[in-house]
């Protein structure tokens, strides 16, 4: 199946995330027809989509994006390229009923967090510079942007990310997971993807130990990683995945990486 060419705030960003997807459906994470997918932390639905292109179309996705511009382009992605398959979801996980406010940066969605303020913003943008820096080092969007020298290169992208300051408060509203399962009707979870900008173990306090058998597989971008990585994996191995904690130099200037969490090996899973 072609790459969908999907509706976007910034097409920048859907080019950025397209990079990072196929970075997800490793260690052992495997998906096959029919499979049910969680998707939280949609933003417009790349990893939404690169699961339908995977799977042509044989699938049923879950997309969750809480902030209103964003979740209305990821509704009109499901409604013009999904073919009924997506179900765009207008709120976010966390471990129980509430409305946070969420920081809304309009020329860089991706970064848009609960997590994110006024306050921290600064050292949030000198963080992302460094993570896109070491991208476009080792070859990430485009190989002619190598040849400039780091110190020159950090200066453009900082210049660039400047737009971070730009940003809107959106109260929204954010709920548990097993609340969600129980109302959709959700019986099993063939894959649970979370990239939620620093609130990933809010969204898996969400999840009731009676759910937790439905989920087959998970992976998980983990900020902070110093920090959170071993609390993040040891949800999964207390509940009889195996787990990974992976991080390549890219993810390691940003201090961010992935947790892969699978039942058994992947010989036993069939």
């Amino acid at each position: 199946m072609d790459a969908i060419d999907l509706h976007s705030i910034n097409p920048w960003e859907v080019s950025f995330l397209r990079e990072e997807v196929g970075a997800y459906f490793a260690h052992g994470i495997e998906l096959g027809p029919g499979a049910t997918v969680l998707d939280v932390g949609a933003n417009v639905g790349v990893f939404s989509a690169a699961v339908y292109e995977r799977l042509d179309g044989d699938v049923r996705i879950y997309a969750f994006e809480p902030l209103p511009p964003l979740h209305a382009t990821l509704e009109r992605n499901g409604r013009d390229f999904f073919g009924g398959r997506l179900k765009a979801l207008p709120y976010g996980l966390a471990a129980g009923e509430d409305e946070l406010d969420f920081s809304y940066f309009p020329a860089a969605t991706i970064f848009s967090s609960s997590w994110r303020d006024a306050g921290n913003v600064d050292a949030e943008r000198r963080r992302v510079t460094a993570s896109v820096v070491e991208m476009i080092r080792r070859g990430g969007l485009g190989a002619g942007l190598r040849r400039i020298p780091a110190p020159v290169l950090r200066g453009i992208v900082g210049r660039k990310l400047r737009v971070m300051r730009q940003l809107e408060t959106h109260r929204v509203r954010v709920r548990p997971l097993s609340a969600v399962l129980d109302e959709h009707g959700i019986d099993h979870v063939d894959l649970l993807k979370v990239d939620v900008e620093g609130a990933e173990l809010d969204v898996l306090r969400g999840l009731e130990d009676r759910h937790w058998p439905l989920v087959r597989q998970a992976v998980v971008e983990v900020e902070g990683w110093a920090q959170h990585r071993e609390t993040v994996r040891d949800v999964f191995t207390a509940r009889g995945f195996t787990a990974e904690a992976v991080q390549d130099p890219v993810q390691a200037a940003a201090d961010i990486g992935m947790v892969f969490a699978t039942r058994g090996t992947p010989a036993s899973r069939g």
